[in-house]
Parts: C-alpha cells; sequence; structure tokens
C-alpha cells in the first residue's frame, strides 16, 4: 500500500539514476540506494550529489548492504538503472526485492529490456522509462548532468491503471524533471526511437574515441552517424513505428545537442567492462535481418569494431560473436 512518502528503491546510481534518485528525493521520496561497493562509499561518505546548471542537489539517502535487502523498507516501487548487460544476473535478486507488488522500473538503454525484467517480475509491475538526458560522475560521486532534451517517456508493459507511476511522474514534474506517461505500444515505440539515437553515436565515439561533439562535426564521421540512423529508421518503419514527416532531421538535431563528452560506451571500453552493443546496434541488426531488402551496412561494421574492441579488452571472448552477426 503507498504511504504518504513514496519509498523507491534505486538499484545503479551511475550518473542516469543518481540524477533520477536525486529529482525524487527532492520532490520528497524516501530513496533506499543500492550498487557496487565503490560506489556505495561514496554514498556513505559523501551522499548523493548532483549539479544541475546552477543548482546542486545533496541528499542523505538510505545504502541497502544488498539488492535483496531493499525489500525490508517495502519499496513502492523500484527503478534499475544499471548497464543493460547486468540484468540477467541481477534480475533473480531484484524480484526478490520487488516482491509480489511492487512496480519494478527499467531504466536502461536498448530494446527490450523491459521484456528481460518481466521474465522475473509479474509483467502487470513492470514499466519502461526512456531517458532523455545525460550527465557525467567524477571519482568523488559528484554527478553533472550534461544535457536534458525534454520530455523522458514512462509507460506500463500492460494497459492498466498504476497510480504509483502516476504519482512519481508528477513528483519528477514537479522538480523540472518534465517526464510523461504513455501507453505500451508508444513507449516501445519510444524506446526503439532512442535506441535508434545510441545507436548512431555510441559505437562511432568508442571504436573512435571521439566526444559525440567531434562525431558530429567530423567531415568523414557525420556521414556515418547520418548512414547509422537511416539503417534504424529504416528497421523501425519494417516495424510499424511512424515517427511522422522530417524525423530524420529532428534526429540530427537532438545528436548536434550531445555536446562535447563521451557516451557511456566509451567508458566502458575504457574502465574494461561490457559495453551495451547486443542491445543497441545488434539488436537493429538482429531485427532487421527479418527483412531480406534492408541494408544494415554501417550497422554490421560499428558492431563487428566494438565487438572486436571488447575482445581486445578482455570483456568478450573471441567466440562469443553472435549469430546474427557471424552466422549460426
Amino acid at each position: 500500500m503507498m504511504g504518504e512518502k513514496l519509498t523507491v528503491g534505486a538499484i545503479g546510481v551511475g550518473a542516469v539514476g543518481s540524477i533520477l534518485a536525486a529529482c525524487l528525493a527532492k520532490a520528497g521520496a524516501h530513496v533506499v540506494a543500492a550498487d557496487l561497493p565503490h560506489r556505495i562509499a561514496q554514498l556513505k561518505k559523501n551522499g548523493l550529489q548532483v549539479q544541475w546548471d546552477k543548482e546542486r542537489l545533496e541528499y542523505t539517502v538510505d545504502v541497502a548492504k544488498t539488492i535483496r535487502s531493499i525489500a525490508e523498507k517495502r519499496p513502492d516501487c523500484i527503478f534499475v538503472a544499471t548497464k543493460a548487460v547486468a540484468l540477467r544476473k541481477i534480475m533473480p535478486d531484484v524480484a526478490e526485492a520487488a516482491g509480489e507488488d511492487c512496480l519494478v522500473i527499467s531504466v536502461h538503454n536498448g530494446i527490450n529490456t523491459e521484456d528481460e525484467v518481466a521474465r522475473y517480475v509479474a509483467p502487470r509491475n513492470v514499466a519502461r522509462m526512456v531517458v532523455n538526458y545525460a550527465g557525467n560522475i567524477d571519482d568523488k560521486g559528484l554527478v553533472r548532468v550534461g544535457w536534458f532534451n525534454p520530455p523522458n517517456f514512462f509507460g506500463l508493459l500492460e494497459d492498466h491503471e498504476e497510480p504509483r507511476l502516476t504519482r512519481l511522474i508528477e513528483m519528477l514534474n514537479s522538480v523540472g524533471l518534465t517526464s510523461e506517461f504513455v501507453d505500451p505500444v508508444t513507449i516501445k515505440m519510444r524506446a526503439f526511437l532512442k535506441t535508434i539515437l545510441n545507436s548512431a553515436l555510441m559505437p562511432l565515439c568508442a571504436v573512435m574515441n571521439l566526444t559525440m561533439k567531434q562525431a558530429m562535426e567530423g567531415a568523414a564521421t557525420r556521414p556515418l552517424v547520418e548512414d547509422l540512423l537511416r539503417e534504424g529508421l529504416s528497421v523501425a518503419g519494417r516495424l510499424g513505428y511512424d515517427y511522422g514527416e522530417g524525423i530524420f532531421e529532428k534526429c540530427m538535431g537532438y545528436l548536434d545537442k550531445g555536446g562535447d563528452h563521451y557516451p557511456s560506451m566509451c567508458g566502458d571500453l575504457q574502465h574494461r567492462v561490457p559495453t551495451e552493443i547486443d542491445f543497441i546496434n545488434g539488436k537493429i541488426l538482429e531485427l532487421g535481418q527479418r527483412f531480406d531488402d534492408l541494408d544494415l551496412g554501417v550497422n554490421r561494421v560499428m558492431i563487428s569494431m566494438l565487438m572486436t574492441e571488447e575482445v581486445k579488452v578482455g570483456v568478450r571472448k573471441p567466440n562469443e560473436f553472435p549469430d546474427y552477426l557471424v552466422g549460426s
């Protein structure tokens, strides 16, 4: 039963998760955080700190010893803002923390991450957030908001009334993290479009060690961004997603606002951790291969290069290339 104060479990409090958690704390939520030991140590020492333009958000949050122990706080909802590649590993613990009634929100890059959550949590209690902001986190745990192109989108996996999600969105809107509630079909469509946007810059920047601004302004790289964008939109069109006239130009305008910072995939390679390529360009290529007449060659090259970099840094085995890339 939802009380006067919303209790929110925050699993994954990197840049994206911290901004969401800080805004919910500002709006009056009780936040309980779980993350890797080094991030938990930062939260215990310095609290949750987010710099958004000239405003500094600083909050003391509950820190859970484990993901499962979040259950002790009886959360109304839990958002999961880890890397998508961690879902299969952590979801048994998330499901235990959620119990039978808690709403679990997938806050991830990529396509169909909410379906992965629903393998462990009742689909009625699963939602998806499409994030339209970004930030970076320093070695002391301070998060700086890089940009925000409102609104964010929230939607349920199944169509029904969900007062907890409605209240959460109202709270975010009250503190400026503008968000909208959409139906189950629209949230899938919005997630696919956001994935297309990620696919156009993330692997390119990671492989070439470029900031988003450098990639968008480069004479040789901007055409590659355009090609990746067109390929992703062509797959979306075949899947029945209609984003209206001028969507290519709107997407390029969105990407031009990305700023002079490195997307997360760059940091993944630098820190020798698996990237989310399988959930982003990989999903686009895998789904697009249903249609024989689509040319997805630039995505194929980018995936091949990025996954080869993963092999080089030791986070992908040489025989772990997916069938959609190399064939069965």
